[in-house]
């Protein structure tokens, strides 16, 4: 074959023996559309770079869009993900472009056909199901003939989608953390590369089949000038929120998650994250990832829902680790104070539900270390645990004086109430109160200053509780009434007196009220059980002599009883009662006993030790008189020379004739006040 150059070298002609070809140049444009549509986006760079054509400017605006479609190839055809997103990130290119190669379960409505596959597709729109199915995968073997030698040696490609979701989790992971950056410096708007299709095309520029390449031919039907069918879209740069950036990347991250790595679902909810709720709420239901679910809704504030959620689960009996009441108490933990009506109506069900631990509940959720706990509005609380157990408002409320230091009256009040009111529970029809919580309630009708006794007085029962009456009666000032309770309806002389004891700083005359009670009748308006116990031979043993039985013989063995007990209470508490009360209160029959002369003695002795004292502070005062008296003279006898030079030893200044001074004893020295 031979070569001939014609027309100034403008022509290349090629003879053969039979045949004569003319060599025609081919446009560069023509020669990148063939080199592209071969897949070797390599050379199609090449040729544009060496292009001498081309104008510099559309040299880059081509480079930028080969490298575009040759991260799409890279990613679709060759299986080389993480090459393939890296270029993407180098272009700028919004994350969305990376999305959109995922199949439709990921992408979303972003999914998306590689712009290739469509050129090569057929003229008509309609697919099979085939095709259908594979564009839904990522094309794991490459297409290139130099390795189609080699297609046994590929991966599985199942295992080549799960490297494919591996890089996409990696690439947006990277992104989410840029978009976290840009959130934290406030900026609104990030700047990308977003892929647009030029306004020249024809039809619908919405619609995929705008992407569509096409040839046009001129009027002369000449040879036909090729436009670069793959390469008709542009490249612009738009701002777009991160707002809406983030949520795209967090819903796909969560949805990648979700194929690949659900383990890491927890991390990505239980932070802040701008998951699309909706998508992310079908998900994580058809997946059964309720545990996942309710840190979504917890992360957008949808806590209703999250409890409705984990009563659902917790209910039924196939709810996994949702099961039971202890998921809703954890939850209701990390709700925060604002959320207390809510809390109020969700932790009825497993104080319900949960009979054997529902004070465990409360201390969860009412009495803890949180600062919500603390901020709870305490009295609403307290009725809201009266409504399921007195025992529930006793424990909050004691940790809420204990802990909390609070003295709100209406607290206190409740407390006493609640106490009533688990001791008329636990009491049957004939029983005893129960020990335990009468001495408790005995011991905070003692110690608590901030509730009312006035309304403590009226929940009290009349025909009971006469030892917690008496307390009240005591903070009332009604010492006779709550002493006569003591001696004649409670019978117990021992606590009458140390109900003197205990109140003795209030009233200084209680011991001798109790003196008057016991020398005396018992009153109409309480209740004698003391007669019943002397009848019942509970206290004959005290008095001696055998069982009383009629009236006389009762009211002789109280009187006994009485008359003993007053000798012992006069010898002991003698410094608290006077001779003159006691004398004017004694019965004349009185026996003279031993406890009496105790009584007396130490009568007598306190008056001598008080006149003793009174005659020493006399002594002392008459002294100290007399010695003020004798140094009053002395300073008066005395005087002091004031001359000319005569200068204040404080100041230094001289005393003039027209300057007050004074002289301070002991010293024999002239100083002039300051004035």
């Amino acid at each position: 074959m031979q070569v001939f150059n014609g027309s100034g070298g403008k022509q290349v002609w090629a003879f053969g023996r039979h045949t004569v070809w003319r060599l025609i140049p081919v446009p560069i444009q023509q020669q990148v559309e063939d080199v592209l549509a071969a897949g070797q986006y390599d050379e199609a760079l090449s040729l544009v770079s060496r292009s001498d054509s081309i104008l510099e400017s559309e040299k880059e605006d081509l480079t930028i869009k080969i490298r575009w479609l040759r991260a799409r190839w890279l990613f679709r055809e060759q299986a080389k993900y993480e090459e393939a997103l890296s270029e993407l990130t180098d272009l700028g290119a919004t994350p969305t472009e990376a999305i959109s190669l995922c199949p439709e379960r990921i992408a979303g409505e972003l999914a998306d056909e590689d712009l290739e596959d469509k050129v090569e597709g057929s003229d008509s729109d309609e697919l099979t199901g085939d095709d259908q199915s594979q564009q839904q995968q990522p094309h794991m073997e490459p297409t290139d003939p130099e390795n189609s030698g080699r297609r046994s040696k590929k991966k599985p490609k199942q295992v080549m989608w799960k490297e494919a979701l591996y890089a996409m989790m990696r690439y947006l992971t990277e992104h989410r953390r840029l978009l976290q950056r840009a959130a934290a410096e406030g900026k609104r708007e990030l700047e990308y590369v977003v892929r647009v299709l030029d306004d020249d095309l024809d039809g619908d520029c919405g619609t995929r089949s705008s992407l569509q390449g096409h040839v046009s031919r001129s009027d002369d039907d000449s040879l036909p000038h090729v436009r670069l069918k793959r390469l008709r879209f542009a490249l612009e740069r738009m701002e777009i929120p991160v707002a809406a950036m983030a949520q795209v990347v967090d819903t796909t991250l969560l949805k990648v998650y979700l194929e690949c790595s659900p383990g890491l679902l927890g991390p990505l909810l239980r932070v802040k994250n701008h998951c699309d709720v909706e998508q992310s709420e079908g998900l994580l239901i058809e997946h059964r990832r309720f545990s996942e679910l309710v840190d979504l809704y917890h992360g957008k504030g949808l806590y209703r829902k999250a409890l409705q959620l984990l009563q659902s689960q917790g209910m039924s009996p196939d709810g996994g680790a949702l099961q039971g009441t202890s998921p809703t108490v954890r939850y209701l933990l990390r709700l925060p104070a604002d959320q207390f009506e809510l809390i109020l109506e969700y932790i009825r069900w497993p104080l319900q539900e949960d009979d054997s631990s529902p004070s465990s509940i409360v201390a969860s959720v009412f009495t803890d270390d949180r600062p919500a706990a603390e901020a709870f509005p305490r009295p609403r609380v307290a009725s809201f645990l009266r409504l399921i157990s007195p025992a529930l408002v006793i424990q909050y409320l004691a940790y809420v004086f204990e802990t909390w230091g609070d003295e709100t009256g209406v607290l206190h009040d409740d407390m006493i109430a609640a106490y009533l009111d688990s001791i008329g529970s636990t009491q049957g029809p004939g029983d005893a109160p129960d020990e335990q919580l009468r001495q408790r309630l005995q011991r905070f009708l003692r110690t608590s200053k901030h509730y009312s006794p006035e309304k403590a007085l009226a929940r009290l029962p009349d025909d009971g509780l006469l030892q917690e009456r008496a307390l009240v009666l005591s903070r009332l000032g009604r010492h006779e009434h709550a002493l006569g309770l003591l001696v004649f309806g409670v019978a117990s002389l021992v606590l009458a007196e140390q109900y003197c004891v205990d109140n003795v700083d209030a009233c200084s005359g209680v011991f001798v009220l109790l003196l008057k009670i016991l020398v005396g009748s018992p009153p109409s308006d309480i209740v004698d059980n003391e007669a019943a116990l002397l009848r019942s031979g509970s206290l004959a043993s005290a008095g001696g002599g055998p069982l009383p039985s009629t009236v006389e013989q009762v009211e002789g063995a109280r009187q006994e009883i009485h008359r003993r007990f007053a000798g012992h209470f006069l010898s002991m508490h003698h410094q608290h009662i006077p001779a003159a009360d006691a004398l004017r209160l004694l019965p004349p029959d009185l026996p003279f006993t031993p406890d009496l002369l105790a009584y007396l003695r130490g009568q007598l002795c306190a008056l001598d030790q008080a006149t003793r004292a009174s005659d020493v502070v006399r002594n002392l005062r008459v002294g100290e008189d007399t010695q003020s008296k004798r140094q009053l003279h002395r300073l008066q006898s005395g005087f002091v020379v004031i001359s000319e030079s005569r200068t204040c030893p404080h100041c230094l200044k001289r005393i003039g004739s027209g300057t007050a001074f004074a002289v301070i004893p002991p010293q024999d020295k002239a100083a002039r006040p300051v004035v």
